[in-house]
């Protein structure tokens, strides 16, 4: 009885490496290309949300206004056009404050200040609810917004108010937090003067 438990413990030890290994040794085959695969998502991600620029560079050093409870700022680069001049930028924002978790987005900027488009590229919302957050025409809703993003529930009638998503209130403050958090990173990064 003992020498049985013995081998079956021993045979579950030396499975259990083998696949160990073998899980190790496909997550180094296969690193590389989903980082890959990441980084050419996120590229796309911000030519859909700054179609006027022609490339995009890295802002290093840049002024961090104070941000609402669970917004962060990942990634932050200038949008430049043909002729080399920064035009705007493009900011990964996330709001720590949806319903289901994290909700990231690229925002794209212009110089003055006003929202040239925006894209939800992770969430974990609700199907059916909170995932209408992928909507065009809820992403729609944010292009051409100068100052603070307002939700309301009946119909917009502002500049800078958006239609909630219906249902889903978590969701559209989240969205509508990071949104506001990237226009207060782009005003502090263009009134700090680094943006020649």
């Amino acid at each position: 009885m003992m020498k049985t438990i013995v081998k079956d413990t021993l045979r579950l030890v030396v499975i259990t490496l083998c696949a160990a290994i073998c899980l190790s040794f496909v997550h180094e085959i296969t690193a590389e290309t989903i980082e890959t695969a990441e980084a050419e998502e996120r590229a796309a991600s911000y030519r859909q949300v700054f179609p006027e620029a022609s490339s995009f560079e890295p802002a290093e050093n840049y002024p961090l206004p104070e941000l609402p409870a669970g917004v962060s700022i990942g990634e932050l680069l200038y949008a430049v056009n043909s002729s080399g001049e920064r035009i705007g930028c493009v900011i990964s924002a996330t709001s720590a404050n949806g319903y289901g978790g994290d909700i990231t987005l690229s925002v794209g900027i212009d110089s003055s200040c006003t929202v040239t488009g925006m894209t939800v590229t992770a969430m974990s919302e609700t199907s059916g609810l909170g995932s209408h957050c992928q909507d065009e025409d809820f992403q729609e809703q944010f292009k051409g917004i100068a100052g603070e993003v307002e939700y309301v529930k009946d119909g917009r009638s502002a500049p800078n108010e958006i239609d909630m998503i219906s249902g889903a209130t978590f969701t559209t403050r989240a969205v509508t937090e990071a949104v506001n958090g990237a226009l207060s990173t782009a005003a502090a990064l263009f009134d700090g003067g680094d943006a020649q």
